[in-house]
């Protein structure tokens, strides 16, 4: 089959590989989507944070969104058959499922993680029937990779304790900001103020819940937001740009006292913070990377049901999609927001 591999920054291609065989326990899924992940561009533009992370060259490429058909199954295999169309919850399916962490469902912090050949940008997965999730109908298979980042933002926002009735504040209109503002009406929010850079996420953001769309450029962007918000502050804060962005400062200026900003995005350097601004506001900090269980119901879940009732559209997001024999030019694109660029969908 063919497999990407990142061999350096800006230097990602295919190789051939062998193509993996169901043993008793785990599941084949032939890949038919494929999302390049904000994390996917980081390390490929070569940010140092990241590269502390692992190593060039990357087998796989680093790809871990991912949707496709049930291929082949094991014989002790029972939650899923040929032929069924899923997404993967790659931190679930990859968990050893007995662990504290596990046990909690914090699947994206196991602490005996295994690892079934080679993942990332592929044609076929081994996987375990563990984080499998069937698609309802009206999902389309070959975008439907794009319920992982959108489960991202469902479980920053639900560990963020939302009651229903509150103002909440996106800083960032990309995939994980739009996402947050569905899941935060979705939770029940009054008010969603969202922040956008680029013309194609400003387009979009009625359409995940916002009710006031501003320009993060704007030079008095602190101050509108706060008179957005009556003058209070807003009940949650969601941040999903990181990057360079002065973002974290920006959170916490527009947060009412007592009240909890969520982190979704990742920057590129140590971010300074002022302690005495957050104590004497006493501001709750939840730094969110995936997704697991909350309560009785997984994050996957909650994204599917959503998509399938049009609470969150998350259809919508994938702007552009590629063929993997395309990878190079894939990864070009997705970071090129200047193109109208939301989601980058790879189709094998």
């Amino acid at each position: 089959m063919r497999s990407a591999v990142l061999i350096g920054p800006r230097d990602i291609r295919l190789e051939e590989t062998p193509r993996p065989a169901a043993s008793d326990d785990t599941v084949i899924v032939r890949i038919e989507s494929l999302g390049i992940c904000g994390s996917n561009l980081h390390w490929w533009t070569g940010a140092p944070v990241e590269q502390g992370l692992m190593r060039f060259p990357l087998p796989g490429g680093g790809g871990h969104e991912y949707a496709g058909v049930v291929d082949e199954v094991g014989a002790r295999v029972t939650r899923v058959k040929p032929g069924d169309r899923v997404v993967i919850d790659f931190f679930e399916s990859s968990s050893c499922g007995a662990c504290v962490q596990c046990a909690a469902g914090l699947y994206g912090q196991c602490e005996r993680r295994r690892f079934l050949g080679i993942g990332g940008f592929v044609e076929y997965l081994e996987t375990t029937e563990r984080g499998l999730y069937v698609l309802p109908e009206g999902i389309e298979t070959n975008t439907a990779a794009v319920v992982e980042p959108c489960a991202c933002a469902v479980s920053g926002v639900r560990r963020g304790g939302l009651q229903g009735g509150e103002t909440v504040v996106v800083l960032g209109a990309g995939v994980l900001g739009l996402s947050a503002a569905a899941t935060a009406k979705a939770l029940g929010a009054s008010k969603v103020i969202i922040t956008a850079k680029h013309d194609a996420q400003a387009k979009l953001a009625e359409r995940f819940g916002a009710d006031v769309v501003l320009r993060s450029g704007d030079d008095d962007l602190v101050e509108r937001i706060k008179a957005e918000t009556g003058g209070l502050g807003a009940d949650l804060v969601v941040e999903s740009v990181g990057g360079h962005a002065p973002t974290f400062a920006q959170a916490l200026a527009v947060l009412r006292s007592g009240c909890t900003i969520v982190v979704l995005g990742l920057w590129d350097e140590p971010v300074p913070v002022n302690s005495w601004d957050a104590v004497l506001k006493d501001a709750q900090v939840i730094f969110s990377l995936t997704y697991g269980m909350k309560g009785k119901r997984h994050d996957f879940e909650l994204c599917l049901e959503w998509m399938a009732s049009g609470q969150l559209p998350a259809r919508e997001l994938v702007t552009h999609q590629c063929p993997l024999d395309d990878i190079a030019g894939a990864f070009e694109l997705a970071a090129d927001k200047s193109k109208g660029v939301v989601k980058v969908i790879v189709n094998p």
